[in-house]
């Protein structure tokens, strides 16, 4: 035990080393000061400096402009040891400019990347407003019988969409790259005297959505319509144009046509002089007459004049363009002409007896040139597939002019009407007008101008539909093939949407993968029925009946 001496002594020392202690805590303390208020809870106190804000480009607040000091923490939370696969690398915000260059020091220091201010949005999100996005206050602007002018506003900025279609949307117009809080909707290629739903859909920079809808109702057809053709399409009234025509009909089956949408009368089959036939029409539907009748025949709904149904079957194969001058008519502002052809302008088909040398002449002549096939009627078999094959060649044989193609709706005076499987029915006429569809035709007829019932209503269902993506059928083809050979397929796209058609050209069930150029996994919506239908990065697969047609849409992309 030591003694009372040793004891005061030792007790000495370490007092002195306690305070020792003390000292050189208070010389850390004042050589590295520490704001110990910037990380208490409450208020700061009034000396502690404020940090500057700063309004950063992107965000709704703004946002503290002190850099990061390029300084090492006296206390790590682990330690490693650098290298040259894992250096120490800390990234910090500087309100300045920046040399992009590293500080180097020891193992313990840190190297600073200086990263700019502008860099900040893509660092900090910012955090949507409480309130939803809404659209408000949409407006119908100006209507005509053929485009409409809609302006409406968000409560946010946002980027704007708009579509259009009779019980969904079917055509979209091109988007808006902007994001504003007003906005403008401008409608083209629609029909006269239609009602439409107008979808207005808004986007904004947190990804959130909204639409609603408008109704419009175009005004009906002009006093004089004006007609011309730009490349393979017709355009009346300045729209793309697609028609759906009946030859020959007489007065009393106008309203009956009209009800089952054919927009197009090619003729009048129960009167000597055809020059009064738009007047008959009185603005219900569009009409052409006979080319003897062109310099004479007008009033609403007037688009021009058709030459001598099927004049390829009554012509030399030697025949010229000046040997058939009397019987082209003058070129007329505001009109346009058609020529049906035969189908032995076809590779496949048997040539007429005097050979295929008038087609070339026959077919510059025209400002829409198209013709019948009858795979049934005529040719008494099924030959679907020819139907969509015929349409292309013609397509590429005629100078790139419109094209349409005629659709044999009951039985003819043919030896194929002796055979009762061969007349045709509902799904007959359907399978056909959307296999020339997809070969590219600009307009179709049916032939005769009499059906029953229930072809009338198939008749109804296929042109309301054809009427909802007119302005889509017209547009630039696209890539689409099928597995099953089968069904045939055709692709359109417009704006963002693409559109395929596939027809099941066999009398079998079957189910087919259809790949798409470009669906990127896009859902894909049946026309008239809404289904939708499962697809992948490559295209979809669906179930096809006996001559099963379908139209389907790939809404663009943010739909």
């Amino acid at each position: 035990m030591p003694s009372s001496g040793d004891l005061r002594l030792r007790t000495l020392i370490l007092a002195l080393t306690a305070l020792g202690g003390i000292w050189i805590a208070l010389v850390i303390q004042r050589t590295h000061p520490v704001p110990a208020a910037a990380f208490a809870s409450g208020p700061q106190p009034a000396d502690f400096p404020a940090p500057e804000l700063v309004r950063v480009p992107g965000l709704n607040r703004p946002v503290a402009a002190t850099p990061i000091a390029n300084a090492s923490p006296r206390v790590r939370p682990f330690t490693r040891v650098p290298t040259k696969q894992t250096p120490d690398v800390h990234v910090s915000l500087a309100a300045g400019k920046t040399t992009g260059k590293t500080t180097k020091s020891g193992a313990a220091t840190s190297a600073t990347v200086v990263v700019p201010i502008d860099s900040r949005s893509s660092a900090v999100a910012s955090t949507p407003p409480l309130e939803p996005l809404e659209i408000a206050d949409a407006q119908v602007v100006s209507v005509t019988s053929s485009s409409a002018r809609l302006t409406w506003k968000t409560n946010v900025p946002a980027q704007a969409g708009t579509a259009y279609g009779f019980d969904a949307p079917t055509i979209w117009t091109q988007p808006s790259g902007d994001s504003l809080v007003e906005h403008e909707s401008l409608l083209a290629g629609l029909e006269f005297g239609t009602t439409y739903q107008v979808y207005l859909h808004a986007i904004d920079e947190w990804n959130r959505a909204t639409t609603t809808t408008v109704t419009i109702t175009t005004q009906g057809m002009p006093d004089r319509s004006v007609a011309s053709t730009n490349g393979s399409q017709i355009v009346v009234d300045d729209r793309a144009f697609f028609a759906t025509a009946v030859w020959g009909q007489c007065s009393d089956g106008f309203n009956s046509n009209i009800n089952d949408g054919i927009n197009l009368f090619m003729g009048d089959g129960c009167s000597p002089d055809e020059s009064s036939l738009p007047t008959r029409l009185d603005g219900r539907a569009y009409s052409i007459v006979n080319a003897e009748n062109a310099g004479t025949a007008d009033g609403r709904g007037l688009l021009g004049w058709y030459y001598p149904d099927e004049w390829d079957a009554f012509l030399q194969g030697t025949v010229t363009h000046k040997d058939l001058e009397k019987s082209i008519a003058p070129p007329q502002a505001g009109r346009i002409s058609f020529l049906t052809l035969t189908n032995h302008f076809y590779s496949l088909a048997t040539p007429l007896p005097q050979g295929k040398g008038m087609y070339p002449t026959l077919m510059s002549i025209p400002d829409v040139v198209g013709f019948d096939l009858y795979p049934l009627q005529v040719w008494c078999r099924p030959a679907f597939g020819d139907v969509m094959d015929a349409q292309r060649e013609l397509g590429s044989t005629s100078g790139g002019k419109p094209t349409f193609q005629w659709i044999e709706v009951a039985p003819m005076e043919h030896k194929c009407n002796e055979h009762k499987q061969l007349d045709p029915t509902p799904e007959t006429v359907r399978a056909e007008t959307w296999l020339a569809v997809a070969g590219g035709a600009g307009a179709v007829g049916y032939f005769p101008n009499q059906w029953s019932a229930t072809i009338g209503t198939e008749i109804a269902r296929t042109n309301r539909e054809i009427k909802s993506l007119s302005q889509a059928l017209l547009a630039p083809v696209g890539t689409a093939t099928s597995d099953a050979v089968a069904v045939r397929v055709s692709t359109r796209t417009l704006n963002g949407a693409t559109y395929v058609i596939a027809i099941n050209t066999s009398s079998t069930a079957l189910q087919a993968k259809i790949t798409v150029e470009g669906i990127a996994g896009r859902s894909v919506v049946v026309v008239g029925g809404g289904q939708v239908v499962g697809a992948d990065d490559t295209g979809f697969a669906d179930n096809f009946g006996p001559l099963a047609a379908r139209v389907y849409i790939i809404p663009p992309a943010g739909w």
